[in-house]
């Protein structure tokens, strides 16, 4: 069985939209975003150059310098896999700056390398890589895009209302966008390099 952790991200306007699973670690702002939800964090990880709250006393907080390489996110992923997690869950990871939202991205491909299965989730949106495996998805109202998020992969997509049949796609034109489930299960097999998938529900 795989350990879960939730990252409560700082994204702008974040809020909760459901209940966070497993391991909960708020990094930097995020510490506001769960306060707000009545969530009490596990670990609380960042430079604290953004939240308005003290942490609580009783939590265990790991502060680091402003000035440094890796993003509060990141480091809260690293703080999730020393404690043994291997499905992450990032929440309010998007909106705001959108710097932030394409480095929460890439942060999914860094801990897909370290073995680490990563998503970032909103109140309408999945959004997760699939590197040359196969991801089922149980049909929603919504919509399903893939893109190659290296230069080229190789994609079928099956059960779907538009289908593929190991078609290459590449990242200069986005043919994969705004599909849809039209059986019980929609299927996307990535036969080669990495497939970035966004789930969105209307």
């Amino acid at each position: 069985m795989p350990k879960i952790c939730s990252i409560i991200c700082g994204a702008p306007g974040g809020v909760l939209h459901e209940k966070p699973e497993g391991l909960i670690i708020c990094a930097d702002r995020g510490l506001d975003i769960a306060i707000s939800a009545g969530v009490v964090p596990d670990i609380i990880v960042g430079d604290f150059d953004s939240a308005e709250h003290k942490p609580p006393e009783g939590i265990r907080v790991i502060k680091v310098q402003p000035e440094k390489d890796d993003t509060d996110t990141i480091l809260a992923c690293e703080t999730a896999i020393s404690e043994g997690c291997d499905e992450l869950r990032l929440y309010c990871a998007l909106g705001g700056r959108p710097d932030h939202s394409i480095a929460n991205i890439q942060t999914l491909e860094m801990m897909r390398k370290r073995g680490v299965n990563a998503m970032i989730v909103t109140p309408n949106d999945k959004i997760y890589l699939v590197h040359e495996c196969e991801a089922e998805i149980p049909k929603f109202h919504g919509y399903v895009s893939v893109f190659s998020y290296g230069e080229t992969c190789m994609v079928s997509e099956y059960g779907m209302k538009y289908g593929l049949i190991r078609y290459r796609l590449d990242n200069a034109y986005p043919l994969g966008v705004s599909n849809e489930v039209a059986e019980d299960i929609g299927r996307i097999i990535v036969h080669g390099g990495t497939a970035l998938v966004v789930e969105h529900k209307e």
